[in-house]
This record gives C-alpha cells, structure tokens and sequence, in this order.
C-alpha cells in the first residue's frame, strides 16, 4: 500500500496478501465444484496462479531495491 508516496506495507505483508487471495480464490472454486466445468477452468486456475507468483515476486524485487537505495544512502545522524 502507497500512501503520499511512502511504502506502509511490509514483505510478510505482501505474502499474506498474496496468500489470501489464492485461499479465497480456491474456495470459491470449492464452494461452487458442481457448477465447474474443469476442462475449461483448469487452464484459468494455471493462469490465475503464474500471475499471482509474479505479481508478489515484482513487490518482493521493489522491496529489496528500496531496502538496496536506502542503504546506499548517507546515514544522518541526529544527537
């Protein structure tokens, strides 16, 4: 989450975002089973999956190029 430009969420965060969403996605494929036909679905469940993985894999590369870009910044030192 992006707030005024300034990262309020964390990598775990992220994480469980990205895990709910798949939790919720796969139980309501569950709850509606007899409704499915998974000749069709199956492809679209593959799909769904890939870009999940890849949408938390880019917010954990932003993570580590921002924590990369603040260590190459100066520390000030306040006392």
């Amino acid at each position: 989450m992006e707030i005024c430009g300034v990262s309020k969420a964390t990598p775990a965060m992220a994480v469980e975002e990205s895990r709910l969403l798949q939790v919720s996605i796969f139980s309501t494929l569950h709850k509606n089973v007899k409704y499915l036909e998974f000749a069709t679905l199956l492809p679209n469940i593959v799909t769904i999956a890939d870009e999940v993985d890849a949408q938390l894999k880019q917010q954990m590369l932003r993570f580590m190029a921002a924590d990369a870009e603040k260590s190459r910044q100066p520390q000030s030192h306040v006392s």
